[in-house]
Formats: C-alpha cells, structure tokens, sequence
C-alpha cells in the first residue's frame, strides 16, 4: 500500500528537514519551555515504556528516557533519525525507527504513554492516525501531544510571514486542516478529530509560554529566512539579494521589543491535547 504520508516524508527527508537537522540546536533552544512544559505534564514515571511521536533528531526522546524505563522515538524522516541516534549513542534505553505513526503497527498495549513535542500535526488522516497510535498504548494509559494555536497568535510564525508577504506578495494560502504546523490549531475540529478515531477523553487547553530563541531580534530576522514562512515565501517568489536584507530588517525591527536581560522571548499560544486511552 501507498504511505498516505509520502508528501510529509519526502518534504521532511529533503531540503526542509536537513535545514532542521542543521539548525536543531537552535530549534531546540527556542522550544525548550514547549518540550520542559511537555514533559511537565507527562510525568512520566520509572518504569514506563514510552512512545515519542515526531521526534525528529531525537532530544524529545532522550529527555523523556532521563525518566522512563524506554522510549521510542518515530520519525517519518531517516535523515533526522541518523543524527539523533548519533546524539543518543551510550543511552541505552531508547530506540528510534523510521516509521509513519498513521500506519505503523506498533502492536497493541505496549506503551504506557505517548508524547509528542509538535510532531502530529502533519497526517494525511489525523482520524485513522490516533487509532493507530491509541491501540499500541496500554489500557489506562495516556497521550500528551503539543500542538500551535492559530498563526495569527503566534508572531514566531505570523512576523515572518507578514514582512515577507508586504515585500514580496501573497503566496497561495495553506488549506484549513492541511498537514502543516497549524494542522490541529482549531479546537473544533481537533475534538472532532479524536472523536471519530474512537477517543473521547480529550481535555485541549490552550498554553501560553515564551519561545527562547538563541539570539537577538537581529538573528531571528536572519532565521526567518533559513526556516519558516518568509522563507518559503523567498523561495516561491524568487526574492533577490535586496529583498533578503529588506525582511532581514523587517523581521528584526519587529521583534526588537522581545528583547529582554535574559534573551529573546517571543509569545507563544500552543494546544496541549491530553487524552486517556
């Protein structure tokens, strides 16, 4: 059979997903509250075998195995699981497979918990993907998942696109529920979601925190062209050597009242789904 999420592995076993890799220090510093608050809320517990969804280049996992009997980090790109096996080498208790968790057969009840730090956004049939992952989960058990609010809500996405857009031009627009970041941002629709894979207890709650990128509002204008909105918007329309430095400055004035005494903070809106299997 056909992966139904071929389009996601390919986008994410190519350019995108090796800039990622490339820059996962610094993804990984900017979302250090988002995988602390994770984990938070977790709890996971001595003893735990534990699934890690969209792990990427694997310190979800990792964090996660600092506490858990094992972990198993899923990702749907090899080229990530490379360096977060490499990043992981000597911790003996995790495991990463290249593998679509809309698909995959995990078996039934072998976890104990399931997380994800921003990875289940992005199936082709979010229904038909949290039965799958539901049914390798033990009874009693559970599912923690970070997920973005709406892109308006979050000027990590929305400052990026709007500089780029006013030097650029409009791109075509992202379908509403389209795999992508803002995937599950409805609250409606997310519930519907869960209920029509069979999972009917699921409390989403909105969290706000603040990302805590690397650098100065200066890098994030630089950033916003290696990875994100402006740059796609770059990409698409061809944008010149003048355009770069113009979203460059654009994206930094915006984001210089986010500078603090102890680093860039930038708000953030996300969706914490919880569910009980």
């Amino acid at each position: 059979m056909a992966n139904p999420n071929q389009d996601q592995a390919d986008f994410w076993s190519k350019k995108p997903g090796l800039t990622w890799s490339e820059n996962d220090a610094a993804m990984d510093a900017t979302l250090a509250p988002v995988l602390d608050h994770l984990l938070q809320v977790a709890a996971l517990r001595p003893g735990e075998r534990v699934l890690d969804i969209g792990c990427g280049t694997g310190l979800s996992t990792m964090r996660a195995g600092k506490v858990a009997a094992h972990v198993t980090g899923v990702d749907i790109a090899d080229q990530m699981l490379v360096k977060a096996r490499a990043r992981a080498a000597g911790q003996g208790n995790v495991d990463f497979q290249c593998a679509d968790a809309q698909t995959h057969a995990f078996g039934e009840g072998i976890f104990d918990a399931v997380i994800s730090r921003f990875g289940v956004m992005f199936f082709a049939d979010p229904p038909a993907a949290f039965a799958n992952i539901a049914r390798a989960v033990k009874p009693g058990g559970r599912m923690v998942f970070m997920t973005w609010a709406s892109g308006p809500e979050n000027p990590w996405f929305a400052v990026p696109r709007d500089v780029a857009i006013k030097r650029l031009g409009e791109v075509e627009p992202t379908p509403p529920h389209a795999p992508g970041p803002m995937g599950l941002a409805d609250v409606d629709y997310t519930r519907d979601v869960f209920a029509k894979a069979g999972l009917t207890d699921v409390t989403i709650t909105p969290v706000s925190l603040d990302l805590t990128p690397p650098g100065t509002a200066h890098w994030m204008g630089e950033f916003s062209l290696i990875l994100g909105p402006a740059s796609r918007i770059f990409a698409e329309l061809e944008g010149t050597e003048e355009d770069a430095a113009a979203i460059v400055a654009g994206v930094a004035e915006r984001f210089e009242d986010c500078e603090t005494e102890d680093g860039l903070r930038i708000p953030a809106v996300l969706n914490r789904i919880e569910v009980r299997c």
